[in-house]
């Protein structure tokens, strides 16, 4: 008798999803509107901002946004939620672990990174900062609980 995958997918599993599906809209939508204009002005960012920065516009932040903190974790949020690509695996590092979890582990750590980078360069001076922090912070921590481990151990389930 095959089990039902989403009788058996813990809670945590979908507050991971969440977090993850939040992050992609928030880092798409940031980063496209810098690709859009790099003057940073649409998103009332001044141009101090980029001062000590080795940026002269917001493109590079905006193209990382959209790479690193949208598409990174809409992959995750995916394979995650059962999109089969074997390709991918090449950026696996646990190969015990299905590749959306590690990507997810990867976000947070971009996430965690790029505030802290952030902060290093420009300071602190907006809540903005804080709400990214907090879901770089959590989409780690749910990502690295037991169950939700567990979930995602690739010898124990064939992702569907």
């Amino acid at each position: 008798m095959k089990e039902n995958k989403s009788k058996s997918r813990p809670l945590l599993v979908y507050i991971l999803w969440i977090l993850l599906g939040l992050q992609s809209i928030s880092g798409l939508a940031g980063g496209i509107i810098m690709l859009l204009d790099p003057t940073g002005r649409s998103l009332r960012l001044p141009a101090i901002f980029l001062m000590g920065t080795p940026f002269d516009d917001f493109l590079v932040p905006g193209v990382f946004l959209v790479l690193f903190l949208g598409f990174l974790p809409l992959l995750s949020l995916l394979g995650l939620m059962g999109l089969r690509w074997q390709w991918i695996s090449v950026l696996n590092i646990y190969p015990y672990m299905h590749w959306g979890w590690t990507l997810s582990l990867y976000t947070a750590i971009a996430l965690i990174l790029w505030m802290d980078i952030q902060v290093f360069y420009i300071g602190y001076w907006d809540e903005i900062q804080t709400y990214n922090a907090l879901t770089g912070v959590l989409i780690l921590i749910f990502t690295l609980l037991p169950r939700v481990v567990e979930h995602y151990r690739q010898e124990n389930r064939s992702f569907a």
